[in-house]
């Protein structure tokens, strides 16, 4: 399939079809929670779309066929996930990861087209231009997923849970805008 990274609005069939991706993605194993695209929906079309730097983005092929999703925002404080994890970090390693950070909040690839390029395509393409300093986020550890973000240069900051009987999570982080000149 030939697939193009278009903006993705948040209603409407090509909406639709990332929620479906999402789901699918997160139905399998370990995350086996087929509901959740019912709360990514919800996420995008409130607060997550209002956010300073929101930007989302659909890897999608003709007819509009979705094969991958994306979104994040500028991290600020007062926002749940940037204050838990500036919580748990030591305040110097807090500051330097999300004093000035995007957060890359959601990405899924539909599983018959995992490990063909599409994830490092959409995560590119929603980091072109960033003016922060980081790219940060959370996968858990029991995913497959840190391999594809320690592959693309992010490092990991730390190992914490976000509740209490949760499953644990690596936060990562990748330096942006660092040339090698």
């Amino acid at each position: 399939m030939n697939l193009e990274v278009i903006p993705l609005p948040t209603s409407g069939p090509l909406f639709e079809g990332a929620i479906r991706v999402y789901a699918d993605a997160f139905s399998e194993p370990p995350y086996s929670d087929p509901d959740r695209g019912n709360e990514i929906r919800d996420r995008l079309r409130g607060e997550h779309s209002r956010r300073l730097g929101f930007r989302a983005l659909a890897a999608a092929g003709s007819g509009e066929r979705v094969a991958g999703m994306i979104y994040g925002y500028r991290g600020l404080s007062g926002q749940w996930w940037h204050d838990t994890v500036a919580r748990a970090l030591p305040t110097n390693r807090a500051m330097d990861w999300l004093a000035d950070s995007y957060e890359l909040v959601e990405l899924a690839v539909d599983p018959r087209f995992q490990r063909q390029g599409i994830a490092t395509a959409l995560i590119e393409s929603l980091l072109d231009g960033r003016s922060e300093r980081t790219c940060v986020l959370s996968t858990r550890t029991d995913s497959e997923a840190h391999h594809l973000y320690s592959g693309l240069g992010f490092e990991f900051i730390a190992e914490m849970k976000f509740t209490a009987k949760g499953a644990p999570f690596y936060v990562m982080g990748l330096r942006l805008g660092v040339s090698g000149d």
